[in-house]
């Protein structure tokens, strides 16, 4: 099912403005080629009475009516209308949004998971270990864990000054 949207004043005009258009391209200037098809070529020729542009629209509907009879309803335009969602449908659909939004979040998750964040524990545990037992193959942060630790360790003894 196509939805169309009309949001305010503006839409109505450009809704109006598309009718026009289409109004104009597809039934007024049809009708206008048929009348000056017609004045030109029978006026002048057979003595056929002259048609106003309301006869020329007039006119190329019966040119457009007898076409699509005679083609027998093969005409290149259908117009359908859809069946609108059932429930099912679109339960289905939003549990598959959701689905997709964790996996975006889990992805996400994923490409960050080279950062490791250390919290106080772990740096202690890492500060009494020698140089040989710390493996930091794992971690791929610029900044050196000694820094890390001298920093946490100039915060603490702030800390008890103040």
């Amino acid at each position: 099912m196509k939805i169309i949207q009309i949001d305010g004043f503006r839409g109505l005009i450009t809704a109006a403005f598309v009718g026009v258009c289409l109004f104009a391209g597809f039934v007024l200037f049809p009708g206008y080629v048929a009348m000056n098809l017609w004045n030109q070529y029978l006026v002048n020729l057979l003595m056929f009475p002259q048609l106003s542009l309301f006869q020329g629209v007039l006119l190329w509907g019966m040119v457009f009516v007898s076409y699509s009879i005679l083609t027998k309803g093969r005409f290149a335009l259908s117009l359908k209308h859809t069946s609108g969602i059932s429930d099912a449908e679109l339960d289905s659909i939003i549990k598959s949004a959701q689905i997709n939004s964790q996996m975006q979040k889990l992805n996400k998750t994923i490409s960050k998971a080279d950062r490791v964040i250390l919290n106080k524990d772990s740096l202690k545990s890492f500060e009494n270990k020698t140089s040989e037992e710390k493996d930091l193959s794992y971690i791929s942060s610029p900044l050196s864990l000694n820094k890390n630790i001298q920093k946490e360790q100039e915060s603490e003894e702030e800390k008890k000054v103040s």
